[in-house]
Order: C-alpha cells, then sequence, then structure tokens
C-alpha cells in the first residue's frame, strides 16, 4: 500500500510539475545512488547539502546531508554516505539498504560562489518491495544510475533492516563556565531509520530523574549545545537520549558536573555594630544566604572610617581572612561616629556591600559607669576577636572613599592584599594622611641630631679654650662675667 502511494505522488509530480526531474527505481535492501557533479577543475573544491523535497532559496529543506569541501560535515543517518570522488567534484549521494519510506523527491545543491549561481538538480527516488522469490543462487542486482545515463553502479543486495530503536549517543563536556555547560556528543547506529533529534536532560545531584528535570529537543544534525541559567557552584548531572521515527534510545553516559565559582550574589546577614568603649567598636556578622554564595567563602573586606554625610572622608580597609565573623576597631576618636561596611570574598571576588551602618564611640563618662564584669567582658573580646595590631591574617590600608568597590572584582586587584601595608596610590591622599607620621619621624630624626651637633660644638670650645689659654696666644676676655671675645689684655677689674 505504502509504495502505490509513493507511485502515485510521484507520477503526478512528474506529470504535472516535475519538469525534467529524473525518477530512480529500486528495491527494498538495495544500495540506490543519486548521482550528483560539478566541474571541481573550474570551480574547486565547494559546499553541497543533499535534502528531500525540494531545494528552497537557500540551502537543503529537510537536509540529509552537507559537506564542506571535501569534509562530511553533517549526515543524518549512518545510510547516506558520498562514495564518490569528492575532489572530482562527484557528490553522488549513495543510501545503503533502501527502504519503502525513502521514496520521495531529493534535492542537491552545490554552492558556486556568486549571486544566483548554485547548480540544483531534483531526483525522484522510488522504493519497491523486494519481489518474492524462489530459493535459488543469488545473483547481484544491478543499480540504476540517477542524473547521468552514461554512468551505472554495480550494487549488491543487503537483507532488509528492520527498523529499531537508535543507539544512545556518547556525551562529553567541551567548557564549563559559572551559570552555563557546554556538552557534545557522537550518534550511534540510528537503528535503521533516520535520527529525528536528540532529547538532552539536565537536573541537580540532589534531585531524581522524575523530580526537577530540565529538558530540551536538538536538532537531528548538531552535535554540541549549551545548557544555560545553571547556579554557580553548584553540581548537576547530564544525559541524553537519540530519537528516531520508531522510539528513543536508552540514556546515555551519565555526566556530573560541578559549575564554576561566581562572585557572591548576596551581602553579609545580621551585621551589628557595638561601642565597647571611648575608643574601640565591635563589628559582627553572619554569612550570607547559602545559595547566594557562589562558591567558598574566603573571608570578609571590611571598610570603616569617620562618618560625614557632607564630605568623603578617608577609610581603613581591613581583609578578614581567618573565617571569623567579628571584628574589634581599635584606636578610635571618643565620642565619634563610625561608618562599616562588610563584603564578602570567594575566589571569584566581591559580593555586594552590606547596608551602611553608623556607630559612635563612647565618652569617657559613658565608660566610667561600666560595670566591672562588662569591662572585663570587652577586654576578654578584643583579645580574641581579630584586631589590626595582632591579626596575622587581616590586612589594613587607608583609602579614600571615592566609588564603592563593584561585584564580582576581585581582591587581588586591591592595593590592600599587601600584609600591613600604609602606603597609598594617591598622591593627594598620601600629602593629607601622612603629614602627621612625617612630622613625628622628622622630629624623631631631627631631635638626636641636634642635641649630638650641640654636644660636637661644645666639645670644640672647650678644646679651643684649653688650647689657646695654654699657650698664651690669645686671652678671653670678660664683661660682666659675659663671654665677649677673644684679645691679648686681661678684662679690666
Amino acid at each position: 500500500m505504502d509504495s502505490y502511494i509513493s507511485c502515485c505522488w510521484l507520477v503526478l509530480y512528474l506529470f504535472f510539475g516535475g519538469g525534467s526531474t529524473v525518477t530512480i527505481q529500486g528495491y527494498v535492501g538495495d544500495i540506490v545512488t543519486l548521482t550528483c557533479k560539478y566541474d571541481a577543475r573550474h570551480y574547486g573544491t565547494l559546499s553541497v547539502c543533499w535534502g528531500r523535497g525540494h531545494i528552497p532559496n537557500s540551502g537543503c529543506g529537510n537536509e540529509v546531508l552537507r559537506t564542506e569541501g571535501v569534509k562530511v560535515t553533517h549526515r543524518a543517518s549512518v545510510r547516506y554516505n558520498l562514495q564518490g570522488d569528492l575532489r572530482a567534484g562527484d557528490v553522488s549521494l549513495t543510501i545503503t539498504q533502501a527502504q519503502v519510506k525513502d521514496s520521495g523527491l531529493y534535492g542537491c545543491r552545490v554552492d558556486i560562489p556568486g549571486w544566483f549561481n548554485d547548480q540544483k538538480h531534483h531526483l525522484a527516488l522510488v522504493i519497491m518491495p523486494a519481489p518474492e522469490t524462489t530459493p535459488e543462487p543469488w545473483i547481484p542486482r544491478e543499480s540504476t544510475t540517477v542524473g547521468y545515463p552514461k554512468e551505472q553502479t554495480t550494487t549488491m543486495q543487503t537483507t532488509m533492516g528492520l527498523s529499531v530503536p537508535p543507539d544512545p549517543p556518547k556525551v562529553a563536556i567541551r567548557e564549563i563556565s559559572a551559570r552555563s555547560i557546554s556538552v557534545w556528543w557522537s550518534a550511534g547506529f540510528d537503528g535503521n531509520t533516520p535520527i529525528t533529534g536528540f532529547h538532552l536532560e539536565c537536573k541537580s545531584q540532589s534531585d531524581s530523574w522524575v523530580d526537577g528535570v530540565q529538558g530540551s529537543n536538538i536538532l537531528p544534525w548538531k552535535r554540541e549545545t549549551a545548557v544555560n541559567d545553571l547556579r554557580p557552584f553548584h553540581t548537576y548531572n547530564i544525559r541524553m537520549f537519540t530519537k528516531n521515527d520508531m522510539s528513543l534510545s536508552k540514556p546515555s553516559n551519565e555526566l556530573t558536573i560541578t559549575t564554576k565559582e561566581a562572585a557572591p550574589d548576596g551581602p553579609p546577614q545580621d551585621v551589628k555594630l557595638e561601642a565597647l568603649s571611648s575608643h574601640s567598636i565591635r563589628v559582627t556578622w553572619r554569612a550570607p544566604e547559602l545559595s547566594l554564595q557562589n562558591g567558598l567563602i574566603r573571608g570578609y573586606q571590611l571598610r570603616y572610617g569617620e562618618y560625614s554625610p557632607q564630605e568623603r572622608l578617608p577609610v581603613r580597609v581591613v581583609h578578614l581572612m581567618d573565617g571569623s565573623e567579628s571584628f574589634t576597631m581599635n584606636s578610635l576618636q571618643e565620642a565619634t561616629k563610625y561608618s562599616v561596611t562588610l563584603h564578602t570574598i570567594n575566589r571569584a571576588g566581591l559580593g555586594p556591600s552590606s547596608q551602611e551602618l553608623v556607630c559612635s564611640t563612647l565618652t569617657n563618662d559613658d565608660q566610667q559607669h561600666m560595670t566591672t564584669t562588662q569591662a572585663t567582658t570587652a577586654l576578654q573580646t578584643e583579645h580574641s576577636t581579630s584586631t589590626i595590631g595582632t591579626t596575622t591574617s587581616s590586612t589594613e590600608t587607608w583609602l579614600l572613599v571615592t566609588d564603592s568597590p563593584t561585584q564580582g572584582q576581585r581582591v587581588d586587584d586591591f592595593s590592600t592584599t599587601r600584609a600591613l601595608s600604609n602606603s597609598t596610590t594617591d598622591p593627594a591622599l598620601s600629602k593629607k594622611l601622612g603629614t602627621e607620621e612625617q612630622s613625628g619621624h622628622l622630629v624623631a630624626i631631627l631631635v638626636p641630631v641636634l642635641v649630638l651637633g650641640l654636644l660636637v660644638v661644645m666639645a670644640i670650645i672647650w678644646q679651643f679654650r684649653r688650647t689657646t689659654l695654654k699657650k698664651g696666644n690669645w686671652k678671653i676676655l670678660w664683661k660682666n662675667n659675659d663671654f665677649l671675645s677673644f684679645g691679648d689684655s686681661e678684662p679690666a677689674l
């Protein structure tokens, strides 16, 4: 019945609009060849595509095979082959294990450079059921040539292939990023029927293949795809199926992939400030939500400085890389407001800033009212938490508040990562912040020099007096017990 319908369809097509289309007949199980050639000596090797149905204005509809020069880049089924000399321009399509459903119109398109220059060939193929014969020695049947009557191809008959589910593809990883995974695959046996597509499934490792599966259908000629919108630093399972007209294949090999880290999407939680004394404030916090960490937390960046709503003041930046969730700011000014912000750090960079909080140090009067127990607790806290001068795993520097650090900025990009560095890259800021420190250094150097110089001068004068008085060459003039000059006469009494 199917063969009768195919034949009727081809007859109507050829009668009403087939034009010069060549009709080829074959039998189930035969190897048939649809001939298509071009002048490779004139054009060189060109790109060619084969498709089923009329050739559209561009490319080939329902493409079954494509070449780029002498390389086959797409094949809808292993039954489609090019057995001619591609370098000589022979791009004839050979179909092995022909089936009734292979009947229909085929088109060959040769991509010749230039506008409207493509060479097109339409060929009609009719596959009839194999005739029933009595058992006798088998004789190879000669196949019919298509497109070029002068050439014929002798083929051997094969046993009829039954349609079965295809083999599963082999899947491998192409590339991994923080939010996407690129995979590629190779197709296996098509089950004696063209592959109609692939089905990819992706799930979180903690889910089952029944619930929480993200699926996508892929066109049959593709061999690479990307799975997007994934969570950073999260583990996924990926598998794939091959589809043909019969059914789905068994699942492919299963991939277990962990995406890369990304900068945290959330700030530290529950940031709190507590004034401990007139010169110290304690900061406490908790890590961001687990779903927003996007990787392993390496530490925190704390930025604090005197608070002023009118102008931007220098801030101190501390990197806490010891896993602590508290920090005590010491050596602060009495009764002064300080602002504090926090960022989470992982391998990918900085997360967003916490909300700016402001806290004032105590006055001396307030501190005197603190109980002994509170003072002892505060003292223990100062020694147990990270401090600027004693924590070896934190770094500190002065910076001028310009723009807030951007999310994803790497910690290595900051000059503050140099251990206990008090330098700054801003000359104006260095001049502003270093005046007091430079003055102290200058005084510390000049005082010993001046003292030493005075001692040297006194020693020289004393030695000079002893020498001149002993030789009698000079005498010192005195007046009212004051030193005047050197001369030859005694001071008048």
